[in-house]
C-alpha cells in the first residue's frame, strides 16, 4: 500500500511539475496583462508604489526583479487605490513566474516612489525581452 501511494505521488509531482512551456505562456500572459492597463492611463493615473524594480537589472538575466515586482504590487494599498483586475492578475502571474526561478528578495522600502505605471512599463519590457530569448531557445531547439 506504501509503494503504491508512493507511486501516486510521485506520478502526481511529476505531471504537475512545471515546464518551460509554462514559464513562456506566464510571460505571455503578464505581457497581455500589462498591455491591456498601459492602453488605459486613466485607470493608473495617480498611484504610486515603491521604487525597486530595475529594468536594467532584469533584462541583464536577473529573476530576482520579478519578485520585487510581485512584492511591490501585492503591497498596493486597495482601500487607498482601485486596483484594476489586470493587476491582481499579474500579481497571480508573478507568483507562478516565481515557482520557476526561486529567490528570496526583499523590497527595501525607502521613500522614493514611482508611478505604478512606469513600474508596469518596465515589468512589460523586462518580460518581453525573457519571452523572446525563451521563444528563441524554442525555436532553435524545434
Amino acid at each position: 500500500m506504501k509503494t503504491v501511494a508512493l507511486l501516486f505521488f510521485a506520478f502526481v509531482l511529476v505531471y504537475t511539475a512545471p515546464t518551460q512551456n509554462d514559464e513562456y505562456h506566464i510571460l505571455r500572459n503578464i505581457i497581455n496583462n500589462v498591455s491591456k492597463l498601459l492602453e488605459d492611463p486613466e485607470k493608473l493615473s495617480g498611484i504610486m508604489v515603491p521604487s525597486g524594480f530595475d529594468k536594467s537589472r532584469c533584462i541583464s538575466t536577473r529573476p530576482e526583479d520579478f519578485c520585487i515586482a510581485e512584492e511591490i504590487l501585492s503591497k498596493i494599498n486597495s482601500t487607498k487605490y482601485v486596483i484594476p483586475e489586470n493587476i491582481l492578475n499579474i500579481g497571480r502571474l508573478l507568483i507562478q513566474y516565481n515557482q520557476f526561478h526561486q529567490t528570496n528578495c526583499t523590497v527595501t522600502l525607502n521613500k522614493d516612489e514611482e508611478q505604478l505605471r512606469d513600474l508596469l512599463k518596465d515589468l512589460g519590457c523586462c518580460a518581453q525581452f525573457k519571452y523572446s530569448r525563451l521563444n528563441h531557445k524554442r525555436m532553435r531547439n524545434s
